[in-house]
């Protein structure tokens, strides 16, 4: 009993010094985490920070990590349907953000000048540069700058800042590739993901709604809430949540503003707050009630992989059924008229969300050990690369060999819906299929800039040296053997382009392939070309 006085004194020092460790490791100042060129302290000291300490039920500002195909159009219609909030799109390519606070918009789709500009009917009007040259719309393009309609949207390349401001943040950074691996099928480098959520755990006090929106493994949603957890300050909260995105390129507006079904998936536990549930439905206050579905998060992430693996599997079935086109006497123009199959199946529509999705599907079954659902998916990434390879084998054959130099012209490097993301489509590995096989190409696109082209194939191509990117289609045209008709532009239509001088420009045996259906190919055949069809019997594959 005398020792008791003495082990409660002992006991309140030890208290009295852990709470002053604590106090100044606490006062210590943190490190500097850089994001796009900005620290957290010049992010938000001259901004606005939103903290919320309660529940969030209605969102004032929000912020948008990713300006890729699907952060920006998402942003762009969020905004458009909520002028009560401020959106704010942040990205670390401060091309892309330049791009899109420009008038010269950095993706192609019908709606979306509709939806930023005012003067949309004007702009379209002004003369365009003959066929022939390249096709541009830049700013000094324009008698005056172009209006914009949304006074509540920003693009930025001040990560911490938009963070900071935003009662919700939306993830949507589609993982590139990783080929690095030994493995055939390619996994999914997570470094941006990761980046950007160390960069909402430094920047965030009190409660925020994140909402993971872009491609990425299932499980993502208990994988997010646990860095946040684990690498945020005490004084922050986070309810995660999955909210995936549908878009079929060429229509992804309308699919924005009249979605089939507004899929929003969480985490059943305990401190699961309906308040973020009701936060998010809010910023979709037009769609009918009926059509937004809630459930668990890992059905909505499991549900927009597979819708993608479907749509991914019904193309590998139109090129397969192709493959066998070619092989008889029939035509896959029919097959695919008579079987109903969507126009997303066409040439090069394999882009790499879709490949992303399987990629993860293959990955999802070989960790649970279903190494036969693994080996079904996985033959769906076969058969794109085997198209690939298949049409790069067929142009290289119908271009003489030898000592010769074999010149192929590639008309159109991105996919015409997104012009972004290129890092990993078919024109990438048909440039390096060709490379491989001796090929001299020259690539012109009048939507890409030709830096991004090439900073695009220094990720995939070991054969730089014989890849020649170009901003004139006469230059990409003259002295080649074949031209590919890669991308269906406009640009590209028999009535915009004098075809008859690109015959004469051309080297023999003037390879004319056009996977798109979009010349006549008996003109085309009158003005001297060979024709390179797909789906129709090999035998007749150049038509003379």
């Amino acid at each position: 009993m005398p020792f008791l006085p003495l082990l409660v004194l002992l006991a309140g020092i030890t208290l009295l010094i852990s709470r002053r460790r604590y106090k100044a490791i606490a006062d210590r100042e943190s490190p500097r985490i850089i994001v796009g060129g900005h620290t957290y302290s010049e992010s938000v000291g001259d901004g606005q920070s939103s903290t919320r300490e309660g529940k969030i039920e209605s969102i004032r500002s929000a912020c948008i990590i990713g300006a890729g195909h699907v952060g920006a159009l998402t942003a762009i219609v969020l905004a458009s349907q909520n002028p009560h909030v401020q959106f704010h799109v942040v990205d670390d390519d401060p091309r892309l953000i330049t791009a899109w606070n420009s008038d010269r918009l950095p993706v192609v789709e019908p709606g979306l000048d509709d939806l930023v500009f005012e003067d949309h009917a004007v702009a379209s009007e002004i003369p365009k540069k003959q066929a022939g040259h390249q096709l541009e719309t830049h700013q000094s393009d324009l008698r005056q700058p172009r209006i914009r309609k949304l006074r509540n949207i920003t693009f930025s390349t001040n990560i911490h800042a938009g963070i900071a401001a935003s009662d919700i943040i939306f993830l949507c950074l589609d993982p590139p590739l990783d080929n690095s691996s030994n493995d055939e099928t390619p996994g999914l480098d997570l470094t941006n993901l990761k980046s950007a959520i160390r960069a909402i755990a430094q920047v965030s006090s009190g409660h925020k709604i994140i909402v993971h929106r872009g491609t990425g493994p299932s499980g993502i949603v208990p994988r997010i809430k646990k860095m946040l957890k684990k690498t945020a300050s005490p004084s922050a909260s986070f309810e995660v949540l999955s909210n995936p995105e549908f878009l079929v390129p060429g229509s992804a507006i309308r699919d924005l503003l009249y979605p089939v079904r507004i899929i929003i998936g969480h985490i059943f536990s305990e401190d699961m707050s309906p308040e973020a549930l009701t936060a998010l439905k809010g910023l979709y206050s037009w769609i009918p009630k009926d059509r937004i579905v809630t459930m668990d998060a890992w059905s909505s992430e499991l549900g927009k992989i597979a819708a993608s693996a479907m749509l991914a599997q019904q193309t590998s079935s139109i090129q397969s059924l192709r493959a066998i086109c070619e092989s008889t006497n029939a035509n896959i123009t029919h097959i695919e008229q008579t079987v109903g199959a969507l126009s997303a199946t066409g040439y090069g529509s394999s882009v790499s969300s879709l490949l992303r999705d399987v990629g993860c599907l293959v990955y999802l079954a070989q960790e649970l050990g279903l190494p036969e659902v693994a080996e079904y998916w996985r033959a769906v990434l076969r058969m794109d690369t085997y198209q690939t390879r298949r049409l790069a084998q067929n142009i290289t054959e119908s271009v003489p060999g030898g000592t010769e130099r074999r010149d192929v012209a590639i008309l159109g490097f991105a996919s015409k819906w997104n012009t972004i993301e290129i890092g990993n489509t078919s024109a990438t590995r048909l440039v390096q299929e060709l490379t491989s096989a001796g090929v001299r190409v020259d690539i012109y696109d009048p939507h890409v800039p030709k830096e991004q082209i090439e900073r695009a194939l220094g990720l995939v191509s070991g054969h730089l040296d014989a890849v020649t990117v170009v901003e004139d289609l006469h230059a990409a045209c003259s002295g080649c053997g074949a031209v590919v008709l890669h991308t269906d532009w406009d640009e590209f239509k028999e009535d915009r382009l004098d075809w008859e001088k690109i015959a004469g420009e051309m080297e023999s045996p003037k390879v004319l392939c056009d996977p798109h259906g979009m010349l006549d190919w008996q003109r085309m055949e009158k003005l001297g070309f060979k024709l390179l069809r797909v789906g129709v019997n090999c035998d007749d594959k150049l038509q003379a």
